[in-house]
């Protein structure tokens, strides 16, 4: 079996990669739904490659089917494209969170509220400090729980 992030070998009944930490889950069925909208927004990026919109909800589609990796080369790109898009950062620090690169999300996370202070997302970060974690400068990993199937709000 190979990791779904890096490619790695995994040795039998590995719950994580060894070589990059990602969580290996085990095969759901996919939605076919699912996999027609990454066509289609794979098609208009084949089209217009700058069109962050569509590689963003692309990347959202990557993350409804817990395909971190690819969310992450979205992300990625769209961060680049257009640096002030707050949810593209915010969701960049999840996917990296999720595929157990903790501090890679936090520096990302740290960038989000720093950029972005005044996002809801960064409100709530907030409000967790009531928990005992500071959220002026992020450095623990409970800042980017998140509930198994929960979704940006903020994103339409």
């Amino acid at each position: 079996m190979k990791c779904p992030i890096c490619q790695a070998d995994l040795p039998e009944g590995a719950k994580f990669c060894p070589q990059c930490g990602a969580k290996v889950a085990e095969s759901e069925e996919i939605n076919p739904a699912l996999l027609d909208l990454i066509t289609q927004y794979e098609r208009r990026l084949s089209q217009d490659p700058k069109d962050t919109a569509t590689r963003f909800n692309l990347s959202l589609t990557y993350i409804q089917l817990k395909q971190w990796g690819a969310a992450i080369q979205h992300l990625e790109l769209v961060c680049q494209q257009e640096p002030d898009f707050p949810d593209a950062w915010y969701l960049l620090a999840v996917a990296y969170h999720n595929i157990g690169q903790r501090e890679r999300a936090q520096e990302l996370l740290s960038e989000f509220v720093h950029r972005f202070p005044d996002h809801p997302k960064v409100a709530e970060l907030r409000r967790k400090k009531l928990e005992g974690v500071d959220t002026a400068y992020p450095k623990s990993p409970k800042l980017l729980s998140m509930k198994e199937g929960a979704k940006d709000e903020s994103v339409s």
